[in-house]
């Protein structure tokens, strides 16, 4: 007969496999998730050194026009404010309102991407040029959602594209002188050789005719004379001004330099009542320097114009060239008003460039010539003394 069965105690041992179980696969996800939170940080930080990593400043906006993230690069653009959270149009443009034909609205609006650049008029960053696209970034129903906003400062590039553009056109101006010079200079030659053959016949005139005419004809065939020469020695001084150099760096004459463009400007000067002075206190053996005379004389031209347009009618315009240690220091000073030599850069108010009408003189090209013949130029002005313009060159020994 088979034994009675007895009340088995419940089978703990079973429960507690089953919840050990548990906790190993718990144990197992949790470290699973830790690592798949560490992948995830490493790839985010990854994101966020090529984020910053752009050399363009980057902006990510939301549909309303708030910045939500910048790059370091943007940052740096604008610096001093707290970019996140305003609107683009107000912490890049200082507008209280959105820009007209707005890019980042027509991405919005087309789902295109967008060029162009931009010119700041206002705050910190006056006098800038900017180059921005918008690129659209969508959800997976395919809208819009932000806009990634790309800009780059391209004041400088603008500012070589304007100088290659002066220089294109003083080219320009240069090769048209040279015809009309070369054009010129035949009729002044007849001019000149005719006067100078009557003047020789003169004597062979003065019997039977009335002597105060004749002294009065002797006269202005000697202004007729002196001035056709004149012209030559000016036409001649064009044509030198017009030829280009070579590109090698020769001996020159600073004060001959000087005396020739001085030629170019006189009769504008004359014509606008205004007086050149020249001062020459060069110690001979310290009067040259090594440079390109075609670069020169249009430095001073440059100089000489810009400060024609400063003095009034009845102006003064002084040069005085003298010896500063082992230099050769020439000081233009004229009694007009001053000028801010900043607002030659492109765009800038009362300065002509490729959107504007008119002539102007780029500071900056002189800047740059002086530089490439290793001088120095420093710009000064006052209410008393007018403006003073101070260029230092190396001498030659």
């Amino acid at each position: 007969m088979n034994a009675p069965v007895k009340n088995l105690p419940p089978d703990f041992k079973g429960i507690g496999y089953s919840k050990i179980g548990y906790f190993k696969e718990t144990r197992t996800k949790i470290k699973e998730l830790e690592r798949l939170n560490i992948e995830l940080a490493s790839r985010h930080n990854k994101l966020e050194v090529i984020f910053n990593s752009i050399s363009d400043g980057v902006t990510i906006l939301d549909r309303n026009l708030n910045i939500v993230h910048v790059n370091q690069v943007q940052k740096t653009l604008f610096p001093g404010s707290n970019l996140i959270g305003q609107k683009c149009f107000h912490a890049y443009f200082q507008k209280e309102d959105i820009c007209k034909h707005c890019p980042a609205a027509k991405t919005m609006q087309t789902k295109d991407n967008y060029c162009g650049e931009v010119f700041v008029k206002k705050g910190d960053h006056n006098g800038r040029y900017y180059e921005w696209t918008t690129s659209p970034i969508r959800d997976p129903s395919g809208q819009v959602y932000e806009i990634v906003l790309l800009m780059r400062d391209v004041t400088e590039r603008k500012e070589y594209e304007y100088k290659l553009m002066q220089a294109d056109r003083l080219a320009a101006i240069g090769f048209l002188a040279a015809g009309i010079a070369h054009e010129i200079n035949n009729p002044l030659t007849s001019i000149a050789g005719f006067s100078e053959g009557l003047l020789k016949r003169f004597d062979k005139l003065k019997s039977g005719l009335d002597p105060q005419l004749l002294k009065s004809v002797k006269e202005y065939l000697t202004i007729i004379n002196d001035e056709a020469y004149r012209c030559k020695d000016i036409i001649n001084n064009l044509q030198d001004f017009s030829r280009s150099s070579s590109d090698d760096f020769e001996v020159l004459f600073i004060s001959t330099i000087i005396e020739d463009t001085i030629s170019l400007v006189r009769q504008r000067a004359k014509d606008n009542n205004i007086k050149i002075r020249y001062y020459n206190y060069l110690s001979r053996g310290l009067d040259t320097i090594h440079g390109k005379e075609s670069q020169l004389k249009h430095l001073f031209l440059n100089l000489m114009i810009r400060a024609f347009k400063s003095v009034e009618e009845g102006g003064e315009l002084q040069m005085l060239a003298s010896n500063h240690e082992n230099q050769v220091k020439v000081v233009i000073t004229d009694n007009g008003k001053g000028r801010d030599p900043a607002s030659n850069r492109p765009g800038a108010p009362g300065r002509s460039d490729a959107l504007n009408t008119g002539y102007d003189i780029d500071l900056s090209l002189c800047y740059n010539i002086v530089q490439h013949h290793k001088g120095v130029m420093k710009y000064e002005t006052s209410k008393k003394l007018g403006n003073t313009l101070t260029v230092y060159f190396p001498t030659s020994i």
